[in-house]
């Protein structure tokens, strides 16, 4: 029974490729075979079909009688990869699987792919939050997310690229309320040049993002760049006055202008600065402080508001993840 089209590990396969079996997925007890690539793994009815209506529906259809058997059992015929298959499998049979602390990317890949494809709700579901909390839709849970050092992932294990990587697997599988902050992310992580030509993985492969998206993310850049000191947003409030009780009006001014203009000239993008690093950085009196933390503060919701639109996105509350 083939639930897809040939891969060339299959076809390498009839042409005469060895099928093993799997020696993490093999239960002597197993009621059905599994078969990715070469690879097979015997596996229960019920397991599948309580995660799966696509097994529980695919269970209850007649068998031809020629179909082929391995110990009396079913044999189906996967297109998916058998790496693909034996994590999601692991998971299936584990119910500690998701009780780690963070798990590879790759891993939470694989889930996402075979979940939205044989309607593992569940599991699916499981695997989607780490990447929902890593890029929420609040500016609250944004600015949380961001230690001493920056923006550090802890419900994934993180490497050099691995943000590329997010991004492509929410695009790819309609995950829309992770896109605007996986796609900021991505714009202000990485170079104009590491956009371009990707970033090296620590296995030596290389992230990289679609060109659509070097284009969305190069456009965003300058529109962020260019939004972020107009009237009302994130660091306008160093180009205007400062607070009708300020001490030293022109101590203040002098002191806004200065970082200001070396923001300017270092071309930083600062659409949701830390408020209390910007503060520190101006040096303004206690009245400017309090007055620039109310109006930073302010202009950072706003942005947070348009973040979508930078990227061509529908508004926050139209984005909902797609798990069918």
């Amino acid at each position: 029974m083939d639930l897809g089209p040939p891969s060339p590990t299959r076809r390498q396969r009839s042409d005469g490729g060895e099928i093993v079996h799997s020696s993490e997925i093999w239960h002597s007890d197993g009621s059905v075979v599994l078969q990715a690539g070469c690879t097979q793994f015997r596996v229960h009815w019920s397991v599948l079909s309580l995660h799966s209506s696509f097994f529980r529906d695919l269970q209850g259809l007649p068998q031809p009688p020629d179909e082929p058997k391995v110990d009396g059992c079913s044999v189906i015929e996967l297109s998916d990869s058998s790496d693909d298959v034996e994590t999601v499998l692991k998971a299936l049979y584990d119910p500690l699987f998701f009780l780690q602390p963070s798990l590879p990317l790759s891993v939470i890949a694989s889930h996402i792919r075979l979940g939205r494809k044989y309607d593992l709700k569940n599991i699916l579901a499981a695997v989607v939050e780490p990447l929902t909390y890593e890029n929420p839709s609040t500016l609250e849970e944004y600015h949380r997310l961001i230690g001493p050092s920056g923006y550090f992932p802890t419900k994934f294990q993180p490497y050099r690229g691995s943000l590329m990587d997010v991004l492509t697997l929410a695009r790819e599988n309609n995950l829309l309320a992770i896109l605007p902050c996986a796609y900021c992310r991505v714009t202000l992580c990485y170079t104009q040049a590491e956009l371009f030509d990707g970033v090296q993985r620590p296995d030596g492969t290389y992230a990289t993002v679609s060109p659509a998206d070097i284009r969305l993310c190069t456009l965003a850049r300058i529109q962020m760049l260019r939004s972020q000191w107009e009237e009302g947003h994130s660091l306008r409030w160093l180009r205007t006055g400062g607070s009708k009780r300020c001490k030293d009006d022109d101590s203040c001014g002098k002191s806004r202008t200065r970082f200001s203009q070396e923001l300017v000239l270092k071309g930083k993008v600062r659409v949701f600065p830390p408020i209390d690093s910007v503060l520190k950085r101006t040096k303004v009196c206690d009245a400017c402080k309090e007055d620039g933390r109310i109006k930073i503060a302010e202009g950072c919701q706003k942005m947070w508001e348009l973040l979508p639109s930078f990227f061509g996105l529908s508004p926050w509350a139209e984005l909902k993840n797609e798990y069918g």
